[in-house]
Protein backbone atom coordinates (compact mmCIF):
# COMPACT_ATOMS: atom_id res chain seq x y z
CA UNK A 1 0.00 0.00 0.00
CA UNK A 2 1.23 3.28 -1.06
CA UNK A 3 2.11 5.89 1.73
CA UNK A 4 1.89 8.94 -0.45
CA UNK A 5 -1.32 9.63 -2.64
CA UNK A 6 -0.91 9.70 -5.95
CA UNK A 7 -1.25 13.52 -6.37
CA UNK A 8 2.00 14.10 -4.05
CA UNK A 9 3.70 10.52 -5.96
CA UNK A 10 3.24 12.93 -8.86
CA UNK A 11 4.31 16.39 -7.67
CA UNK A 12 7.43 14.68 -5.91
CA UNK A 13 8.49 12.78 -9.64
CA UNK A 14 8.48 16.17 -11.26
CA UNK A 15 10.13 17.98 -8.62
CA UNK A 16 12.82 14.97 -8.68
CA UNK A 17 13.14 15.09 -12.27
CA UNK A 18 13.59 18.76 -12.86
CA UNK A 19 15.72 19.41 -9.34
CA UNK A 20 18.01 16.08 -9.04
CA UNK A 21 21.20 16.63 -10.73
CA UNK A 22 23.47 13.59 -9.32
CA UNK A 23 22.94 10.80 -7.69
CA UNK A 24 21.75 10.38 -4.22
CA UNK A 25 21.80 7.23 -1.44
CA UNK A 26 19.60 6.70 0.93
CA UNK A 27 21.78 4.93 3.70
CA UNK A 28 19.27 3.13 6.02
CA UNK A 29 20.00 2.15 9.50
CA UNK A 30 18.04 -0.22 11.49
CA UNK A 31 17.23 -2.53 14.61
CA UNK A 32 15.90 -5.27 14.69
CA UNK A 33 15.64 -5.22 18.78
CA UNK A 34 14.37 -1.87 20.28
CA UNK A 35 13.79 0.47 17.02
CA UNK A 36 10.86 2.70 17.30
CA UNK A 37 9.15 3.06 13.70
CA UNK A 38 12.29 1.47 11.84
CA UNK A 39 9.74 -0.43 9.55
CA UNK A 40 7.26 2.81 8.59
CA UNK A 41 11.12 4.33 7.57
CA UNK A 42 12.04 1.79 5.64
CA UNK A 43 8.87 2.01 4.12
CA UNK A 44 8.68 5.57 3.64
CA UNK A 45 12.28 5.66 2.06
CA UNK A 46 11.42 2.75 -0.45
CA UNK A 47 8.48 4.60 -1.53
CA UNK A 48 10.21 7.99 -2.06
CA UNK A 49 13.72 5.67 -3.64
CA UNK A 50 10.86 4.57 -5.80
CA UNK A 51 10.27 8.31 -7.51
CA UNK A 52 13.56 8.91 -9.06
CA UNK A 53 15.75 6.36 -10.69
CA UNK A 54 18.63 9.12 -8.92
CA UNK A 55 17.64 7.93 -5.98
CA UNK A 56 18.62 4.48 -4.30
CA UNK A 57 18.41 2.99 -0.74
CA UNK A 58 20.74 0.70 0.84
CA UNK A 59 20.18 -0.98 3.89
CA UNK A 60 22.13 -1.86 7.35
CA UNK A 61 21.31 -3.65 10.86
CA UNK A 62 22.37 -0.89 13.45
CA UNK A 63 23.20 -4.62 15.78
CA UNK A 64 25.43 -6.60 13.15
CA UNK A 65 27.06 -4.04 9.93
CA UNK A 66 29.07 -2.27 13.22
CA UNK A 67 31.64 -0.90 9.81
CA UNK A 68 28.89 0.61 8.58
CA UNK A 69 27.64 1.95 11.50
CA UNK A 70 31.21 2.98 12.34
CA UNK A 71 31.89 4.67 9.15
CA UNK A 72 28.82 6.83 9.07
CA UNK A 73 29.05 7.50 12.68
CA UNK A 74 25.12 6.67 13.39
CA UNK A 75 24.53 7.05 16.89
CA UNK A 76 21.06 5.66 17.22
CA UNK A 77 18.00 3.93 14.97
CA UNK A 78 16.54 4.54 12.70
CA UNK A 79 19.23 6.80 11.13
CA UNK A 80 19.19 7.78 7.63
CA UNK A 81 22.30 8.92 6.09
CA UNK A 82 22.21 11.09 2.55
CA UNK A 83 25.02 10.99 0.77
CA UNK A 84 25.79 12.11 -2.99
CA UNK A 85 29.40 12.05 -4.56
CA UNK A 86 30.85 12.01 -1.21
CA UNK A 87 29.31 11.98 2.56
CA UNK A 88 28.37 15.48 3.25
CA UNK A 89 27.33 14.24 7.15
CA UNK A 90 23.67 14.34 6.47
CA UNK A 91 21.92 12.14 8.86
CA UNK A 92 17.89 12.70 9.38
CA UNK A 93 17.23 10.89 12.98
CA UNK A 94 13.57 8.83 13.68
CA UNK A 95 10.85 8.93 10.95
CA UNK A 96 10.44 11.66 8.35
CA UNK A 97 6.51 11.95 8.72
CA UNK A 98 3.74 14.61 8.67
CA UNK A 99 6.16 18.12 8.94
CA UNK A 100 9.25 16.38 8.90
CA UNK A 101 8.40 14.72 5.66
CA UNK A 102 9.76 17.56 3.70
CA UNK A 103 12.79 17.84 5.69
CA UNK A 104 13.80 14.74 3.98
CA UNK A 105 12.90 15.64 0.49
CA UNK A 106 15.02 19.00 0.67
CA UNK A 107 17.70 17.02 2.35
CA UNK A 108 17.73 14.83 -0.74
CA UNK A 109 17.55 17.76 -3.41
CA UNK A 110 20.22 19.67 -1.45
CA UNK A 111 23.12 16.77 -1.02
CA UNK A 112 21.95 16.19 -5.14
CA UNK A 113 22.79 19.81 -6.05
CA UNK A 114 25.07 20.59 -3.64
CA UNK A 115 23.69 22.96 -2.66
CA UNK A 116 22.31 24.45 0.40
CA UNK A 117 21.10 27.71 0.19
CA UNK A 118 23.18 29.69 2.25
CA UNK A 119 24.57 33.06 1.20
CA UNK A 120 27.91 33.12 0.20
CA UNK A 121 28.95 35.46 3.18
CA UNK A 122 27.78 32.88 5.22
CA UNK A 123 29.46 29.82 3.22
CA UNK A 124 32.57 32.04 4.07
CA UNK A 125 32.43 32.14 7.59
CA UNK A 126 31.56 28.59 8.12
CA UNK A 127 35.32 28.42 6.17
CA UNK A 128 36.77 29.81 9.39
CA UNK A 129 35.55 26.94 11.42
CA UNK A 130 39.02 25.02 11.78
CA UNK A 131 37.50 22.09 14.42
CA UNK A 132 35.04 19.65 14.01
CA UNK A 133 31.07 20.49 15.49
CA UNK A 134 28.23 18.13 15.66
CA UNK A 135 25.04 20.48 15.12
CA UNK A 136 22.23 19.11 15.76
CA UNK A 137 18.30 20.45 14.91
CA UNK A 138 15.68 19.27 16.75
CA UNK A 139 12.01 19.50 14.69
CA UNK A 140 8.94 19.50 16.60
CA UNK A 141 5.70 21.08 15.07
CA UNK A 142 4.99 21.90 18.64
Amino acid sequence: MALLEEKDSEFLKKDFKEKLKNNVKLIFFKSEDACLYCKEVKDILLEVSGLSDKITLEEYDFDKDKEKVKQYGIKRTPATAIEGDKDYGVRYYGIPAGHEFMTLIHGIINVSTKETGLSLKTVEKLKEIVKPYNIQVFVTPT
